[in-house]
């Protein structure tokens, strides 16, 4: 049994991976909506309005959840973890090491599939004046929250250009999305690591200049993951298998169609400007690949990475905390990624 005091144990850990899991960009939230009745089984997922979490809402709308003979439910939550723990949610969405960390800790969940994407779509930008991340010498940098993903992209970004990140910046926890965006654009912090759409509205606006891509740096740190509760799984796989199903379903016509989803995303995200929202979907699609297998090397490697910063102290059976038996495998693909940056 998983004893409430476990659960509050794993608040903070679950809030991290709210706080960094998505990206940004929000409208009004939508709880409540569902695909309809008729006899359909209830997927209940968290009601996040991010900008990249959008697509769900566009498959419900479409009708794809339905054809998987699913009722959508979307709810608040206080954490993703202890929200599948529990069962409140059927599956969730966010970063790999915050939920295999979790998982080792003794969180009833599993990881069972990688999310439309995995590689981290993480934008280091900064104030117009700075060109180089070689600048950011003896500069204030916002890394969203201490010891996350995020942070750690920020450190391998300024190594791999000659700065010490533990001598030559400061670090700010400056939040995420509007919040980490508002810091830069009124002077708080000189550069800071952003999800889009803020990179392409930076650009748009004259506001801040992109130094660098996340996964151009760390182009195997496995970012995106979908957990279940081990009572959804023991208890209703057939739930499972047909919302992850549903889940990648949606992606991918989204993707297949943006002439479709890119004016109904615009009209979701009002006060984004239009042309940052098209804009910031070309930046990052070659990272949107829909492909829900897992790889053991990727999941390797960012153990790796983040017992090399410190945010780790040792080394996880990840072949514990994953199940992969659900896996929709008419979208699994061959495993890719991008180049290092030199």
């Amino acid at each position: 049994m998983f004893k409430k005091k476990s659960l509050a144990a794993l608040v903070g850990a679950a809030a991290l991976a709210l706080v960094v899991s998505g990206c940004s960009g929000t409208v009004d939230s939508l709880s409540g909506n569902s695909s309809g009745t008729n006899g359909h089984t209830t997927l209940t997922l968290q009601d996040s309005t991010e900008y990249t979490q959008l697509p769900l809402r566009f498959g419900v709308e479409k009708g794809i959840f339905a054809k998987e003979g699913l009722d959508v439910k979307f709810t608040q939550v206080q954490d993703a973890v202890t929200g599948v723990a529990t069962g409140e949610l059927t599956y969730a969405f966010g970063p790999t090491n915050t939920y295999l960390r979790a998982a080792a800790k003794g969180a009833p969940i599993k990881i069972v599939s990688s999310a439309f994407r995995s590689k981290g779509p993480f934008f280091l930008i900064a104030r117009p004046g700075i060109n180089t991340v070689a600048d950011l010498k003896g500069k204030t940098i916002g890394i969203a929250v201490a010891g996350s993903g995020m942070e750690t992209y920020t450190r391998k970004i300024l190594s791999a250009n000659g700065v010490d990140p533990d001598k030559d910046v400061k670090f700010v926890a400056d939040g995420v999305n509007q919040q980490a965006y508002g810091a830069l654009t009124t002077g708080q912090v000189d550069a800071t690591i952003i999800h889009q759409p803020f990179p392409a509205l930076g650009q748009l606006q004259g506001k801040s200049v992109t130094l660098a891509r996340g996964w151009d740096y760390l182009p195997t740190y496995h970012t995106g993951v979908l957990i279940a509760g081990n009572d959804v799984i023991d208890k209703n796989p057939d739930l499972l298998r047909h919302g992850l199903r549903a889940y990648f379903t949606a992606y991918t016509y989204a993707k297949e169609h943006y002439d479709e989803y890119l004016p109904w995303l615009k009209s979701k995200l009002g006060t984004i400007d239009p042309q940052a929202v098209e804009a910031a979907l070309k930046q990052e699609d070659d990272i949107w690949d829909d492909n829900p297998a897992i790889d053991p090397k990727a999941i390797s490697d960012t153990q790796d990475i983040e017992i090399s910063v410190g945010f780790q102290n040792t080394r996880y059976d990840a072949d514990k905390y994953i199940d992969t038996r659900f896996i929709p495998q008419e979208f699994v693909k061959p495993f890719s990624y991008p180049k290092p940056a030199n």
